[in-house]
């Protein structure tokens, strides 16, 4: 009877182990897609003010940070981007205050 028991026990820490890995990686994978939108709005706000093409500015900097960048926008001087990372999404905007 302990055995089944403990097979029982040994099963659902496992699963809690499994569920709590599962939470951390879309939590790592969300604060990663995140800053990658930061950096690459910043990066295109940079490059808009100097006369650079913004968006393709935005998209090699989500490359080189292991993100796709998926739209680009520049409107009133903002430029506002939106990046995935695997599962995750975010937007970030930069511009002059």
């Amino acid at each position: 009877m302990s055995t089944v028991t403990s097979a029982g026990i040994a099963a659902s820490v496992i699963a809690l182990a499994v569920g709590v890995a599962a939470v951390g990686a879309q939590v790592a994978d969300s604060h990663r897609s995140q800053v990658a939108a930061d950096l690459s709005a910043v990066s295109a706000a940079t490059a808009l003010y100097q006369g650079a093409d913004a968006c393709d500015v935005a998209a090699r900097t989500a490359a080189l940070n292991g993100a796709a960048a998926q739209s680009c926008d520049i409107v009133d001087g903002d430029v506002r981007v939106t990046v995935s990372f695997r599962r995750a999404e975010a937007t970030a905007r930069a511009g002059p205050a």
